[in-house]
């Protein structure tokens, strides 16, 4: 005969998953972490990845300003210093603050990877010693006269979206007086794929193209504007692939 609780015999069989297998389980995994992060050879295990993500990062060191990397520098500093506290603490009684540095140090140290790959996938990259120069030397006002700056395709075979070129533009005749408050120069992107863009640039300024998603080549034209009879000198003193 059923009893009251919906049994035979009257038993009342509660649910040990609802009741007690969840806490006794995550109970029983504390307990493990506890005891890896205790053992003496999982000291170093935090210290071996942090100090493998240096190496790697080593390794594969990309181009580009090192403010980029701040976010990287800070995560591994990080990582390593708790691996190095942790490595240290031998207390029986501190698995609190053992198991605490073991987490901020491997998280640090994903935090630091991804911080890097990030770098490697959209950080600047310098090719300004890889801008080829074609044409002669000093520019004057001339219209027919101009100057084009290129980037070939080992230039640009890590991808990037855009383009920041600086130009210096000096006298050709450093001894005789100075025609830069009348020089300008107008700069156009002309490559495959992209609409043209031009811009108009002082002595020392800094242009911004876009290049689209995968540029083969880059051709920049420039042409120059200054005073009657004067002579000038143009060199790319710096240029960044950058995902703008």
């Amino acid at each position: 005969m059923t009893g009251p609780g919906g049994t035979r015999d009257g038993a009342v069989h509660n649910s040990s998953t609802a009741h007690g297998d969840h806490p006794i389980a995550a109970n029983h995994i504390k307990n493990v972490i506890i005891r890896w992060v205790m053992h003496p050879n999982a000291r170093w295990v935090p210290l071996l990845v942090a100090c493998t993500g240096l190496v790697i990062a080593g390794s594969t060191w990309p181009d580009g300003p090192a403010s980029q990397y701040t976010l990287w520098g800070a995560l591994a500093v990080l990582s390593v210093g708790t691996a190095a506290a942790r490595m240290l603490n031998r207390s029986p009684r501190g698995a609190r603050v053992v198991g605490v540095l073991s987490l901020v140090s491997v998280l640090a140290a994903v935090g630091a990877w991804l911080a890097f790959q990030n770098v490697r996938t959209h950080g600047e990259i310098d090719v300004t010693g890889q801008v080829h120069t074609e044409g002669s030397q000093p520019l004057d006002d001339s219209a027919h006269r101009t100057l084009t700056l290129r980037l070939d395709a080992d230039a640009l075979k890590e991808p990037r979206n855009s383009l920041r070129l600086t130009l210096a533009i000096d006298d050709h005749d450093p001894a005789g007086p100075t025609c830069l408050p009348d020089t300008s120069a107008t700069v156009s992107l002309l490559t495959s794929d992209v609409a043209a863009q031009t811009e108009s640039l002082r002595p020392g300024g800094t242009a911004d193209f876009a290049l689209g998603a995968r540029a083969g080549s880059v051709r920049i034209d420039l042409r120059l504007h200054t005073a009657r009879g004067c002579r000038m000198d143009v060199r790319a003193t710096r240029a960044v692939l950058h995902d703008g």
